[in-house]
């Protein structure tokens, strides 16, 4: 690791390193909020209902998960989008699959079935904690990732079936000979 006026370069650092860092300081930061949330007025009493606890800090804790959340959808985005453009002519196929239409192809199908279940997905108001919820938004995105995974294990179960199938072997059996 070489240092310039007393600060660490991090393009010199390996990336184990790196992510060493970062998961010690995720670790950290959670535990410093989780540390406070439970420790500063956690046990502030409801103001409709006494018997149920009001945390000082939710607010905190919840802005920390949406974060993360963020985060870890920026990174896998960006992630894939470098994988896809570092893919060579060379990887097209791989043990004689075709990986990169496999790749786009399943990429495509997740796409187009999370786009289709949030149009297709209700709004209908739902009745939570004796209260009406009715965010449409909400409601539809719930819906889409709740439909969008069965269609997707669906899709999957298919896909295994007809894997072991040996219909796909069969096919090309008969087309070598």
């Amino acid at each position: 690791m070489t240092k310039k006026a007393g600060k660490t370069i991090v393009g010199s650092m390996s990336a184990e390193r790196i992510a060493r860092r970062v998961f010690l300081s995720l670790i950290v930061v959670v535990a410093v909020v989780l540390a406070a949330f439970y420790l500063v007025g956690y046990s502030m009493p409801y103001e409709d209902n006494a018997n149920y606890n009001a945390p000082l800090l939710t607010d905190v804790l919840i802005w920390l998960v949406y974060i993360l959340i963020g985060m870890a959808a920026v990174l896998t985005t960006v992630s894939v989008a470098a994988g896809i453009r570092a893919r060579s002519a060379g990887d097209m196929t791989a043990n004689g699959l075709p990986a990169a239409r496999i790749a786009y192809t399943t990429a495509g199908i997740v796409a187009g079935v999370l786009l289709l279940t949030f149009v297709l997905g209700s709004s209908n108001p739902v009745q939570a904690n004796g209260k009406a919820y009715d965010s449409a938004v909400w409601l539809r995105l719930s819906d889409m990732f709740i439909h969008t995974s069965e269609i997707l294990i669906v899709i999957a179960v298919a896909c295994v079936a007809f894997g072991a199938s040996g219909i796909a072997r069969r096919g090309k059996a008969t087309k070598k000979s």
